[in-house]
């Protein structure tokens, strides 16, 4: 009875012991974040999961996860409830449009928002079925069509876009993996779909396997009159040939979108100073989940597209490196 009653009073001193050992510093500082994406059949998933792991492996006091979300307009959204810390999916319409509280974002501007860093510039592509008869634009009038991931950015300005241009739809709301079932057996004519620079993303590489498509451009015409109601949004010009998956494409316009990173001028400028750090060095792993961030120069690119001010620690870093930037880009904050 006594070995008993010593060995109770050996664990009791020992779990005390334990228990009130220091714990390190680094272990009180851990802050959990949540980092918005987008859909996972999308290749800028991938982005944001290189990103989160860059994140968490250069900086040590922070436990980064990825949510799968709508993109663009969902990020925001959750951002503005609380939901999530980071929008690393975000494109500068959006972030614009909601930062002004102008389109859809009429009666919710959101002044507090703020840009990280941009990581790509993509075109959207019209990508309807060989077979479907529709070789213009205005030919997907009352066909089924998907304007873009449920939530996304790409949804809401395909609509926009379409509205401008008089044309109706019938619209297949969904995801991207959705919209390629229902590409691939004919429920839909086709979608709407960001590509990874000015190249095919993975989804429409899915749908190629099994489905011969046809990339329907914008012509000069549909370009005047959606510049005049949103002259913001940026057009790009594939040429010829360009397009790798697609070798015998001719010259393909279309409109298209700066994605970047996002967050609230709440989130401490501290660990933020550290998390864009980790972005620029964890840049080749980045690269080698996402090819197309190879064309981008982060801090030059991002101070140059912005149309709203760099969270406050963002700034300190593009100034840290000697960019130029712009007075519209300083943060409110950092100047009183």
């Amino acid at each position: 009875m006594k070995k008993v009653t010593f060995y109770l009073i050996l664990i009791i001193l020992i779990g005390g012991l334990i228990l009130a050992a220091p714990v390190p510093t680094w272990a009180k500082a851990k802050k959990y974040i949540l980092i918005g994406s987008t859909q996972t059949g999308s290749s800028h998933y991938a982005y944001a999961v290189a990103a989160t792991k860059a994140i968490n492996k250069f900086v040590p006091e922070v436990n980064a996860s990825v949510v799968e979300t709508g993109a663009s307009v969902d990020n925001v959204k959750r951002l503005r409830a609380g939901q999530i810390d980071i929008g690393a999916v975000v494109t500068e319409k959006v972030m614009y449009e909601a930062w002004k509280g102008i389109g859809i974002w009429k009666n919710m501007a959101t002044p507090d928002l703020r840009m990280l860093w941009a990581y790509t510039q993509s075109i959207d592509f019209y990508v309807v079925r060989e077979d479907s008869g529709v070789t213009k634009l205005e030919d997907l009038e009352g066909k089924k069509f998907n304007p873009g991931m449920r939530g996304s950015a790409t949804e809401a300005t395909t609509k926009e876009i379409f509205q401008i241009l008089g044309i109706k739809p019938d619209y297949h709301v969904g995801g991207t993996a959705d919209a390629v079932a229902a590409i691939k057996d004919g429920r839909i004519v086709g979608y709407v779909k960001t590509g990874i620079g000015m190249q095919l993303d993975a989804s429409t590489l899915d749908v190629m396997t099994l489905t011969k498509i046809r990339l329907i451009p914008m012509t000069a015409e549909h370009v005047r009159k959606v510049k005049a109601v949103i002259p913001y949004l940026p057009f790009f010009t594939v040429p010829a040939g360009g397009i790798k998956a697609m070798p015998n494409q001719p010259e393909y316009i279309s409109w298209g979108m700066v994605v970047c990173g996002v967050a609230l001028k709440t989130f401490p400028e501290d660990l933020m100073y550290k998390i864009v750090k980790t972005i620029l060095q964890g840049r080749e792993m980045i690269i080698s989940a996402f090819p197309a961030h190879a064309e981008v120069d982060v801090p030059k690119d991002t101070v140059k597209v912005t149309m709203i001010p760099l969270h406050a620690g963002a700034y300190r870093v593009y100034k840290e490196m000697g960019v130029k930037i712009p007075e519209h880009a300083i943060p409110p904050e950092v100047k009183k």
